[in-house]
Order: structure tokens, then C-alpha cells, then sequence
């Protein structure tokens, strides 16, 4: 697990006063890349991950369940320029409960290492595991 990206996400969830506890890393089901492109609509609550090396396209959390409803989507791309990313995704939880409260959607740009949160928003999904295995 990037150890580094996981202490961005810690650290901005903290300020956002949702504490990250659980984390999932990004990783091709077709192909067990882990570097991608991504596209999104924080406002939606709605992420596509796209696997730079067999394109196959993966809707991040339960953003297929909001896709057809998204207006647009929009291209993600690091202060370098670059869009190629290493993904991770953190959800902080109601407390006693394993039910999520909110998202947070970090990346490490593979080009000049740039790491932080590129979006986060409210979440209700119930079962954290289950949200995080389609990271």
C-alpha cells in the first residue's frame, strides 16, 4: 500500500473533520495495472477510473449507480500536466458502525510523484468493504 498517499488522504480527511480509517488501492481486474487515467464529477459524487495499459474503464466505489444521471465527466490531470495516476480511495465511517459517511479519492501522479486528494464528497453507502472492493 503507497504509505505516502494513504497519510495524504489521513491528513486532508482529518481537516475535513471525517477522519479516513479504511483504504483501498486501484489495481486493473483485467490486467493488475495499477497506474490509470481518470476521469470525474466531484459535485456527482461520481469517479472512472481508465487502466493506461488495457483501457479497460472501472467505475470507482458506486459510481455506476449515478453514471447515466452525470451530465460530464471531467479529465483529470496533475499540476505537471500529466495524467497518469496511482489510485487510492479512503472512506471515513459513522461511528459504531461500518457504514460510510464519506469518500475521499486520492492520487499519486506516476510522472512527478505529486500525491494528494483530487476529490472527496458525501457518501451513504452501507458496508464499507463492499464500496471498497470496487475501488
Amino acid at each position: 500500500m503507497n504509505t505516502k498517499l494513504r497519510s495524504q488522504i489521513v491528513k486532508y480527511s482529518t481537516e475535513n473533520a471525517y477522519i479516513a480509517e479504511h483504504f483501498a488501492t486501484a489495481i486493473c481486474s483485467t490486467c493488475r495495472s495499477e497506474v490509470f487515467r481518470l476521469v470525474m464529477n466531484e459535485d456527482e459524487g461520481v469517479a472512472v477510473r481508465i487502466c493506461t495499459s488495457c483501457e479497460g474503464e472501472h467505475a470507482i466505489g458506486d459510481s455506476n449507480e449515478y453514471l447515466e444521471d452525470v451530465e460530464e465527466l471531467y479529465r483529470i490531470e496533475c499540476t505537471c500536466d500529466a495524467n497518469q495516476f496511482k489510485i487510492m480511495a479512503g472512506v471515513a465511517l459513522y461511528e459504531g458502525s461500518e457504514d460510510v459517511r464519506w469518500f475521499y479519492l486520492g492520487c499519486e501522479c506516476v510522472k512527478c510523484r505529486l500525491s494528494g486528494v483530487y476529490g472527496d464528497w458525501k457518501n451513504e453507502f452501507i458496508g464499507y468493504q463492499a464500496l471498497l472492493d470496487n475501488v
